[in-house]
């Protein structure tokens, strides 16, 4: 079974104010790690089975820069209050998200930077998003943060997990892009995918999305063992916006979203199904589901007037969602919504 101990520090609001208002109306951020947490990817069974885990990384590195939106300059552009260094936020991945707004439906949006000058960003918008205004206002306070990545997230000298140049033989790490699994392995010496010659490195892994892990079997004379993520970043203080993606039943749509919180959930408290148009009923082949990873296989589980599952008759509202674990989600219907996912603490 998948293991996961959580060790944050107290969320205090002392601790918490402390560290963040003062970067919220700074020119620049100087925030420090508040908490971690442990995730462990248990040790595969033999060489023909190895162990899986569905993550999420729910904590933010410490934000390089924080000001205000001074302007909204084009489609995909705007200028923030005062001034950084050009292409400082490219050089590795960097996204900027909105901490505080008038309008509460920007709030814990965010886009990765794709260049930026002294003071403006230039940013990848969200699939189906044809302007920024519509998610960003003047006068919204953004932080920018460097991107968790394959190689700040599992290591790239020093790699947690088991390397092989033959990606049958390390270990994998599997990132949803909408329609199917990219796989990534690291040979040794950088990560790799199966469909680049490149360097992964710097393959982002978005803040709203899980991720999946392929750990195998170590034959004597090495140690076949489980593996400890630490992940260590300020935890969130602001409500979280995860996107879904919608569907029909003959072709549905996937998204695989994260625990945004590091505290333990409930398939309840998610609140997937309060999405508009997310469909219900007792037949689990013809509405929406959400796809829970038990250590060994997919739980499938559909909401009417309550969670439920194939294996119970028992409401299963209360189904576990750890902290820094992940759900894959299934929709027949609607169209792509924002998940707006409260603070479950008071910082």
């Amino acid at each position: 079974m998948n293991t996961l101990s959580l060790r944050l520090r107290p969320l205090a609001a002392a601790i918490l104010c402390s560290l963040i208002a003062p970067a919220l109306f700074a020119q620049t951020a100087t925030t420090t790690p508040v908490g971690f947490i442990t995730v462990t990817i248990p040790a595969a069974a033999d060489a023909a089975h190895p162990s899986n885990k569905a993550l999420s990384i729910p904590l933010y590195k410490t934000a390089d820069y924080a000001a205000a939106v001074a302007t909204l300059d084009s489609a995909n552009q705007f200028t923030l209050s005062g001034s950084f260094t050009a292409g400082a936020f490219v050089t590795t991945p960097h996204f900027v998200r909105v901490k505080t707004s008038a309008t509460a439906a920007h709030i814990g949006k965010f886009f990765l930077i794709s260049s930026n000058t002294t003071n403006q960003l230039t940013v990848v918008l969200p699939a189906g998003v044809a302007n920024i205004n519509t998610l960003v206002s003047v006068a919204d306070t953004c932080e920018v943060v460097a991107a968790n990545t394959l190689g700040n997230v599992f290591g790239t000298t020093s790699p947690v997990l088991k390397t092989s140049p033959d990606p049958a033989l390390a270990d994998n790490v599997l990132i949803w892009n909408g329609t199917t699994w990219d796989t990534y392995y690291h040979d040794g010496t950088d990560w790799y995918g199966f469909n680049s010659f490149d360097p992964q490195n710097n393959t982002v892994i978005y803040p709203d999305e899980g991720v999946f892990v392929i750990h195998r079997f170590t034959p004597p004379p090495g140690t076949n063992s489980a593996v400890t993520l630490t992940l260590m970043g300020t935890v969130p203080s602001t409500a979280e916006q995860t996107d879904v993606v919608g569907g029909t039943v003959a072709h549905p749509g996937y998204t695989f979203i994260s625990n945004r919180f590091p505290v333990n959930a409930t398939l309840g408290s998610l609140g997937l199904h309060l999405l508009p148009g997310w469909v219900s009923g007792g037949d689990p082949n013809a509405v929406d589901n959400a796809l829970v990873w038990n250590g060994t296989t997919w739980e499938t589980f559909f909401y009417d007037g309550g969670w439920y599952n194939l294996s119970s008759f028992d409401p299963q509202d209360n189904a576990p969602i750890p902290a820094g674990a992940a759900v894959f989600v299934i929709r027949k219907g609607g169209t792509k919504q924002t998940l707006a996912q409260t603070l479950p603490y008071t910082p």
